[in-house]
C-alpha cells in the first residue's frame, strides 16, 4: 500500500515515480503512467463553470461531482489515447522525448495494446452514457458538446487527420478546457449555454494550450526531426518563446477582466493576484532552456511546460478564489481570504525560485 500511494504521488506531483513499477497492483501501475500530474487543469476547469452556475443561482453538488469524474476519466483516456497512437505509428519509441519524464503505458509494458484500446473505450461509453441521460433531461446540446469532445481527442490522436502534425493541438485543447469542459458544466447545471461565459473561461483555457505549447518547446528538436509540425516547430523557436511569454502575462490580466464583466464585482480583483508568478513564468518562457536540470527541478526534461502549469495553476486558483469571494459572504468569505493568503505565500516562495534561476 505504501509503494502504491508514493507511486501514485508522485504522478501526481511529478509526473513521474521515483521507484519501479513492478509489483504494484494494475490499476496503481496503469495511473501512474498516465500523467497524473495533468489532472488539475480538468478538476479547475470543472470548478469554474460550477462557480458561474452557482453565481447564477445553480447549484447541484452531486451532479457537479459526477462531472467532475467524467471530464477526469476523459482526460485520463485522452493522454492514454495520445500514448497508444504515438506508440501504434512509432513515434513513442525508445530515446524519444516522452519516455524522458514518465513512465509509459505500453514501452514500459504496464498494460498491451488490446487493453489500452479496451479503457479507452470504456471511459468514453460511460461518459457518452452521462451526456446521453443529461441530454435527455437537460438539452440536446450535452451529447453534442460530448461527442465534439471524443472528436477533438481522436483528431489530437492523429485519426482521421493528425491535428498535432497540422499545428492545430494548441487551439484544439483550448477549446476542450473552454466551450466544451467548462461551458458544458455550465449547461449540465443551468440548461443554458451563453457567450457571456466565455469571458471568464476563455483566458484559464488558453493557459491549458500554453502548457501544451510549453510541452512542444520542450520536444522541439525531437518533433522537428520526426516531421511533427507542432504549433512551435511552424512558429520556430523564438516566435513560439514569445507567443508563449505573452499568454503568460495576459492570461491574469483577461481573467480578471472577464470575471470583472460576469459580475460587476470589485472582488474580481483578486484574479490579479495571479500576476506575480505568470509574470515571473513568463520571463522564464521567454529565455532560453539551461543545459542541464538546475538543483531540485524534479520534472526535468520539462522545462517551458513546467512553467506553462505554473502560469495555468496560478491563474486557475486565483480565478476560483475571486468567483468564491464574489458569491460568498460573512464568515465564508473570510476563511477564504486566510486561505487566499496561504496561496499568495506559496506562490511568493515559487516567484521567488523563479528569479533565482533567472540570475
Amino acid at each position: 500500500m505504501g509503494r502504491s500511494l508514493r507511486a501514485l504521488a508522485d504522478s501526481l506531483q511529478y509526473c513521474r515515480v521515483s521507484s519501479d513499477l513492478a509489483g504494484l497492483p494494475r490499476i496503481v501501475r496503469v495511473l501512474a503512467a498516465s500523467r497524473l500530474c495533468v489532472l488539475p487543469m480538468t478538476l479547475y476547469s470543472v470548478l469554474i463553470g460550477g462557480l458561474l452556475a452557482w453565481l447564477d443561482g445553480y447549484s447541484n453538488p452531486w451532479l457537479l461531482l459526477a462531472l467532475a469524474a467524467g471530464f477526469l476519466l476523459a482526460h485520463l483516456a485522452d493522454n492514454l489515447l495520445n500514448d497508444l497512437t504515438d506508440y501504434k505509428r512509432g513515434v513513442d519509441e525508445p530515446g524519444y522525448f516522452r519516455l524522458l519524464y514518465g513512465p509509459h503505458p505500453l514501452l514500459d509494458g504496464i498494460i498491451s495494446v488490446g487493453e489500452a484500446w479496451a479503457s479507452v473505450l470504456l471511459i468514453l461509453g460511460f461518459d457518452l452514457l452521462l451526456a446521453g441521460y443529461l441530454g435527455v433531461e437537460v438539452s440536446l446540446l450535452i451529447p453534442v458538446l460530448a461527442v465534439s469532445g471524443a472528436l477533438v481527442m481522436t483528431l489530437y490522436g492523429g485519426y482521421p487527420v493528425d491535428a498535432k502534425r497540422m499545428g492545430l493541438g494548441e487551439l484544439l485543447v483550448a477549446i476542450v478546457w473552454g466551450p466544451i469542459i467548462t461551458g458544458g458544466t455550465y449547461l449540465a447545471l443551468t440548461g443554458r449555454m451563453e457567450l457571456r461565459q466565455a469571458a471568464v473561461y476563455l483566458p484559464y483555457a488558453a493557459t491549458v494550450s500554453l502548457v501544451l505549447i510549453g510541452k512542444h518547446l520542450d520536444k522541439f528538436g525531437f518533433d522537428a526531426a520526426k516531421g511533427i509540425r507542432t504549433l512551435p516547430v511552424r512558429l520556430g523557436e523564438v516566435r513560439a518563446r514569445l507567443l508563449a511569454s505573452l499568454i503568460a502575462i495576459l492570461a491574469p490580466l483577461t481573467a480578471w477582466l472577464g470575471t470583472y464583466y460576469y459580475t460587476g464585482s470589485w472582488w474580481s480583483l483578486a484574479a490579479l493576484l495571479a500576476l506575480p508568478p505568470c509574470l515571473a513564468a513568463a520571463r522564464m518562457l521567454g529565455g532560453g532552456k539551461p543545459a542541464r536540470s538546475p538543483a531540485g527541478w524534479r520534472v526535468w526534461p520539462l522545462w517551458y511546460a513546467a512553467w506553462g502549469f505554473m502560469t495555468l495553476d496560478a491563474t486557475g486558483r486565483y480565478l476560483i478564489a475571486a468567483l468564491l469571494l464574489v458569491g460568498l459572504g460573512g464568515m465564508a468569505r473570510y476563511t477564504v481570504i486566510i486561505l487566499f493568503i496561504a496561496m499568495m505565500l506559496g506562490d511568493l516562495r515559487r516567484t521567488q525560485y523563479s528569479l533565482m534561476l533567472a540570475e
